[in-house]
């Protein structure tokens, strides 16, 4: 089983917690389009904010899929308008408070900590898996929604049987965002994350930020005005090629 563990300085560098892919009211086809893939998902849970969700598991981190029942009005306003497909990056912390510290101290523009929750299986009772969040009142790169996650009751979460997928994909390797300005972008998301130059790959096209559990890759796009989530790369082990993407394509026809 994985064994979560999390940084004890907030100095060093934060993990990947989690990829939010926005379903809207259409969350069982999404859901049944990512079975047909070969991905088990967890069963369909309801947050204490009135969204629903269900997850693929991977060995550190995982794919949220998230919305809304289909013939209720939405409750969670942060998510009301936004679009189907790739939404957003969120990084793993041990101690929001400290983390919403932290961020105010630097200048970004921090939301107080939010605790969610959500009901769950575990060993055959129900559970409630409990978390809490440091969202931003306004975005450190525009066009991608980005907070941090801590989680409390972790083993609920990465439990073995939710681990195991047909396709044998387990590691979310790679993440690819576009940026009109891969610079200031760098700057904001090394900032955000505490991460060292030696760290982040700089080419003249894009830049690779080393995570401890995934790469982000931040490639130059002019005619886009905001960052942009552009792909997500799945693959089996770390040493093994990418074996599945997702991008734009991956939800059309839903």
């Amino acid at each position: 089983m994985f064994q979560y563990s999390v940084n004890q300085n907030h100095l060093q560098e934060y993990s990947f917690d989690h990829l939010v892919i926005i379903g809207r009211d259409k969350l069982h086809a999404l859901s049944q389009k990512f079975s047909t893939q070969g991905f088990q998902l967890t069963p369909i849970a309801h947050h204490n904010l009135g969204s629903i969700n269900q997850l693929i598991m991977l060995d550190s981190a995982y794919i949220e899929l998230l919305g809304w029942e289909p013939d209720k009005p939405v409750q969670r306003v942060e998510i009301a308008n936004q679009s189907l497909g790739l939404n957003a990056l969120v990084f793993r912390t041990d101690d929001a408070q400290k983390t919403f510290e932290q961020l105010s101290r630097m200048g970004f523009s921090v939301n107080p900590v939010q605790d969610l929750s959500r009901e769950s299986e575990f060993l055959g009772k129900s559970v409630l898996v409990q978390f809490k969040a440091v969202r931003f009142s306004k975005q450190p790169l525009p066009g991608i929604r980005i907070y941090f996650c801590e989680h409390l009751t972790p083993q609920y979460v990465w439990q073995n049987k939710w681990l195991k997928h047909s396709n044998q994909l387990s590691r979310l390797q790679k993440i690819t965002i576009t940026s009109p300005d891969i610079e200031d972008s760098k700057k904001v998301l090394s900032r955000l994350l505490n991460l060292s130059e030696e760290h982040i790959i700089s080419e003249e096209e894009s830049i690779q930020l080393i995570l401890p559990n995934i790469e982000l890759n931040i490639q130059k796009t002019p005619h886009f005005n905001e960052a942009q989530i552009l792909s997500v790369q799945i693959c089996k082990t770390s040493l093994d090629p990418v074996d599945f993407s997702i991008d734009s394509h991956f939800f059309q026809n839903l």
